[in-house]
């Protein structure tokens, strides 16, 4: 593995030195961030290498160790051998233990991070021109001091409520080890697979490419070329074949930020549309909890027709409970062109009711009898019954966040009551999705991902601009651009890898 030792000698300004090659002065524009700059370098030099590159940065005496693959993907580790000093006066190559491969250090780990490792993982990726970069994991530093809310109860009628138990509910984990362990001492303990099998074959590996050069050369002559096994289509393959796999039972997904206008109807459309193209119709159904009718209605494909609403079905579940059948549940949804299927929200008119905790309740009990997974489309009010019961129950939490200090500092304050009033688990099975856009600040980034990784969030995600997400209209998802198709798959696929892994 090669090394790249950068040194950051001032605000625009650092020199990059690697072995057996003479300095590079980086500089950077105005109005560019010198972390930018260092990033694009060291992907470059990674790519025109063709093989992993260990990357040194230093600052202010700090010292943060990268390795960066060609693809662009970025990794904190431990030094893996000599590794070349980046001031110019240096004379001698400091020897370091060297370890047998690099140790990736843990996203929520209290440690003492850089801004230049963060702008690195928050770059996309290099990939050609007609495939898309796919979001990365990102880590940065710190946003300050964000007041944290007193933990609120769930409060229903002017009484504390107490959230009863669900069937949906992910069992206790120190219930469920004594289980495992009962179960396992009078198991058999017969080997599950003879040794003779055939080789495991990676998902979609036997299908020739249909991007990048790989893909040009088989449309241009009728080629069978396979994909390279790290390139992004076979990450995109390997995406959809989790997104196909098992999960444990009825799962909920809330997407959620109190903050307006962050695009939390988009990606629960998106969302939807994704996991039903791959999981098939009917698996999947997106509904608007909102408090008062969100804007559901309005984005999708096929708009509701006149009761088929929360409240609709809600009154029909009550008026005849356990009676609901797959064709009486379809007068409510209104299914889209992909296969999926989703619930309105109550309009707001003079005599509607406001959407009630118990209300989501029973709407999600109906569901959990004829879909797979529940995606929760919420509204702005963190004080409504409605909001409570969807965060207070998710399975995974996905929260976008625009960059924009506003939008960013509601969502970490929210975060932050939900681990004070719902327990610090719920961090582990949120999401967060960085969302480009006109009038967005790129320098909120750097600060926001690592105030989110600080709290213990699983992943942050990054999803590009998208003209139809921000145009305010219908979304029908074949004209989406594929840099979106594919980011929404990548999000999905996390979504039910944590599904499918909370029961373990």
């Amino acid at each position: 593995m090669s090394a790249l030792a950068i040194e950051i000698t001032g605000e625009r300004t650092a020199v990059a030195r690697g072995a057996g090659a003479e300095e590079v002065e980086l500089t950077a524009d105005k109005g560019q961030s010198i972390h930018a700059v260092i990033a694009a370098y060291s992907r470059k030099h990674s790519a025109d290498a063709g093989a992993p590159v260990e990357v040194v940065v230093n600052e202010a005496g700090r010292t943060n160790y990268l390795t960066v693959t060609p693809d662009g993907n970025v990794s904190r580790s431990l030094p893996t051998g000599p590794i070349v000093a980046a001031a110019a006066d240096a004379r001698e190559v400091p020897q370091v233990d060297a370890a047998p491969e690099p140790v990736t250090m843990s996203v929520t780990a209290k440690s003492q991070q850089s801004d230049v490792a963060e702008e690195l993982a928050g770059e996309p990726e290099l990939a050609p021109a007609d495939v898309a970069p796919e979001p990365v994991t990102m880590s940065v530093a710190p946003i300050g001091h964000l007041p944290v809310s007193a933990p609120d109860a769930v409060r229903r009628e002017g009484n504390v409520r107490q959230r009863p138990p669900v069937p949906w509910q992910r069992p206790n984990p120190d219930t469920s080890v004594r289980r495992s362990q009962a179960h396992t001492s009078t198991r058999s303990t017969r080997p599950a697979m003879s040794v003779l099998a055939a080789p495991e074959i990676t998902p979609g590996s036997n299908e020739p490419a249909r991007t990048g050069i790989r893909g040009r050369l088989n449309a241009v002559l009728n080629l069978g070329l396979a994909p390279k096994s790290e390139s992004a289509e076979m990450r995109q393959r390997a995406a959809i074949a989790t997104i196909t796999g098992p999960i444990p039972g009825f799962s909920i997904v809330t997407v959620a930020n109190p903050k307006g206008g962050v695009g939390k109807t988009p990606i629960a459309v998106g969302l939807n549309a994704v996991i039903a193209q791959h999981r098939g119709a009917g698996s999947t159904v997106c509904a608007d909890v909102a408090e008062v009718g969100g804007s559901l209605a309005d984005r999708v494909s096929v708009p509701p027709r006149a009761g088929q609403d929360v409240l609709a079905l809600v009154a029909a579940h009550a008026a005849a409970p356990g009676s609901i059948r797959p064709s009486e549940l379809s007068r409510f949804l209104s299914r889209q062109p992909g296969g999926e299927d989703i619930v309105a929200g109550t309009f707001d008119g003079f005599d509607s009711a406001a959407l009630r905790y118990d209300d989501v309740e029973s709407l999600a009990n109906v569901l959990s009898e004829h879909r797979e997974i529940l995606i929760a489309d919420t509204g702005n009010n963190r004080l409504a019954g409605s909001w409570q019961w969807a965060t207070s129950n998710a399975n995974v939490l996905v929260v976008p966040v625009p960059l924009r200090r506003d939008a960013a500092a509601a969502a970490h304050r929210m975060l932050l009551d939900l681990a004070a009033t719902a327990g610090s688990h719920i961090l582990a099975r949120t999401i967060v999705v960085i969302t480009d856009g006109p009038g967005d600040a790129p320098m909120v980034e750097i600060e926001a991902v690592d105030a989110f990784l600080e709290v213990g969030v699983h992943s942050v995600r990054r999803m590009p601009f998208e003209p139809l997400f921000a145009s305010g209209e219908r979304i029908a998802t074949p004209q989406l651009r594929s840099t979106t198709t594919e980011s929404l798959t990548v999000v999905a696929s996390t979504v039910i890898d944590l599904i499918a892994h909370a029961a373990l």
